[in-house]
């Protein structure tokens, strides 16, 4: 599976609800040298480019990072165990 395949695509909660796109794949790799992935970042609407600074911990020029967090609001993480995809509609 490539990341382009999942860029995008439609998390639903588990009643069935829309969450968000998928905006960002977050990776780590395993002690055997495999990249697999942790979680994704959501987010409910369509904002743009991610700046970086939606992730917890990054910090940046203070004037960067609020306008960042204030265009990205209701960006979360979710654990890759917990996604569910929207199906995708039959062409």
């Amino acid at each position: 599976m490539k990341a382009s395949d999942l860029l995008g695509r439609t998390v639903v909660g588990a009643g069935g609800e829309v969450v968000g796109k998928v905006a960002d794949l977050l990776c780590r790799r395993d002690a055997d040298g495999v990249t697999r992935i942790d979680a994704v970042l959501v987010t409910p609407g369509r904002r743009g480019r991610l700046l970086g600074y939606e992730r917890p911990g990054i910090q940046g020029p203070w004037l960067i990072e609020k306008l960042a967090q204030w265009l990205h609001r209701g960006t979360r993480e979710i654990p890759w165990h917990e996604v569910r995809f929207q199906d995708r509609p039959q062409v």
